[in-house]
């Protein structure tokens, strides 16, 4: 569907800059329009990799699931780690300020929502030598980044879309997009709430309200 176009490059870009190796999960850090196009673009263009998506329960979980997430992972950062940790059979490291991070996890962690606490959480969780990807923005803050030398760790920022190489083809974002469409991906799940024009009110409450309406792509049918 061409309205997904947009998100969909954004995150297939944001992939781009860092595909998952096959050996190691890749973890998808946030529930909203990138995290689900990023999850939907996984499965599709790197079907052996394990995909796993953090997210609060609820229906963005849900819609994680359906995109071909292989598992959701609980949001709160120490539940987080905790659960990477039990989840690659890792003994986590407790340092100095008591938040454990780990020296074996994902291989690559894509940070849709970029906050402070989503970026610490990631460094905390990634493999040694790992890497971070982030396409989020959010106002910036104080965090704890020791693992980012003691791990060795890079981290890579991801800015909108352009000409993108895919498999050696080279064209932008959005022709890809529409080749992967017509190969089979399907992103539609992610557009939770139709709305006719007239009931333009409503349609922009329920984004607003997201967290209880469950709301991820909102569009608008004449």
């Amino acid at each position: 569907m061409t309205v997904l176009a947009d998100p969909a490059s954004v995150s297939l870009r944001t992939i781009l800059l860092h595909p998952p190796d096959p050996s190691a999960p890749a973890l998808v850090y946030g529930c909203g329009t990138l995290a689900a196009a990023a999850v939907g673009l996984l499965r599709h263009l790197y079907p052996d990799v394990e995909v796993w998506v953090v997210s609060r329960p609820g229906a963005r979980a849900e819609l994680a699931v359906r995109m071909g997430a292989h598992e959701v992972l609980p949001s709160k950062p120490d539940q987080l780690v905790a659960e990477v940790a039990r989840r690659c059979a890792t003994r986590p490291l407790v340092p100095w300020s008591k938040h454990a991070w780990l020296q074996d996890g994902p291989g690559v962690v894509y940070d849709t929502v970029g906050s402070p606490e989503t970026v610490e959480t990631s460094m905390r969780l990634l493999t040694s030598g790992g890497t971070l990807v982030v396409s989020g923005v959010e106002p910036p803050k104080r965090f704890e980044w020791t693992p980012l030398y003691f791990k060795e760790l890079h981290i890579v920022g991801s800015n909108a879309f352009g000409v993108e190489e895919v498999h050696g083809v080279r064209k932008h974002a959005f022709e890809h997009y529409f080749d992967f469409v017509a190969d089979g991906l399907d992103l539609t799940p992610m557009i939770t709430h139709r709305y006719s024009l007239r009931d333009w009110k409503q349609a922009i409450l329920t984004i607003a309200r997201r967290r209880r309406t469950g709301a991820v792509k909102v569009l608008f049918e004449p």
